[in-house]
């Protein structure tokens, strides 16, 4: 390993002994993982903000994390952070033996249905379903179960198959809104939303990051109204629907 992951390495050790600081040392594996989801989140923000120094940055404290908890499993006995660089370089050659392997060499083993099927069987799996994190985000586990049926030919075909697929489910939340059936509205509403989803990926699109640009699209626009409300000496909550709107046009207005 590098001359700087070893510092990191022991920096972390530091901070945990007894001459250490106080708050490092009470951290367990446990404790830490809210903050290792937030710095994971904070990386993919500064991907999106396409800014290299935050990004280089945030991969830092990411970095920090993965450390982190490798320290603490050092201190149980349990691993060391040598063998987790070591299982997964042993991993990734395993898991791409037509780049690594000379008996492979000429085969195409690099689509999806052959990633998916070797996870499955090398994690004795019973379903290629199996193995998402429970802390992911409803629409990134959505994407991913459709990514892994689709691999092995759970798919439509095209787009087109995928829009009427949408335009079926909405019909079916209209219907459901109609009879003011609220267990039926909820359904067809998870349905239209997975169709979508499903929808997104044959434009290779993460419906999870595209949902958080439109969120900061939306904080932006609504700002911009709120900003104007100040100017004009206006309480944003006694304006009206039809004024609000005209705002939001003008936020529009001022992205284009």
């Amino acid at each position: 390993m590098s001359k700087s992951v070893n510092e990191l390495i022991d920096l972390v050790i530091k901070l945990r002994s007894d001459n250490g600081c106080d708050w490092d040392r009470k951290q367990t594996s446990e404790s830490l993982t809210p903050h290792l989801i937030e710095e994971a989140y904070e990386v993919v923000d500064a991907v999106l903000e396409n800014n290299s120094e935050n990004l280089k940055e945030e991969l830092g404290d990411l970095l920090l994390h993965v450390v982190f908890q490798a320290v603490i499993a050092s201190e149980k006995k349990s691993f060391e952070f040598e063998e987790v660089v070591e299982q997964i370089n042993n991993k990734l050659i395993k898991r791409h033996p037509h780049i690594f392997d000379e008996n492979y060499k000429g085969k195409d083993l690099s689509n999806s249905k052959s990633w998916e099927l070797n996870k499955k069987n090398e994690k004795n799996r019973e379903s290629i379903l199996d193995g998402m994190p429970k802390s992911l985000s409803a629409l990134i586990i959505a994407q991913r179960y459709q990514d892994k049926t689709g691999a092995v030919g759970f798919e439509w075909e095209n787009v087109a198959q995928a829009m009427d697929k949408v335009d079926e489910e909405l019909g079916e939340l209209k219907q459901a809104i109609k009879n003011n059936d609220f267990n039926n509205i909820e359904e067809e509403i998870g349905d239209l939303l997975i169709t979508i989803v499903n929808l997104a990926r044959f434009f290779d699109i993460s419906a999870d990051l595209a949902l958080k640009k439109t969120n900061k699209k939306f904080y932006r626009r609504f700002n911009f109204i709120e900003k104007i409300a100040k100017k004009n000496n206006q309480k944003i909550e006694e304006i009206s629907l039809a004024e609000l709107l005209n705002y939001w046009e003008k936020a529009k207005n001022e992205e284009k």
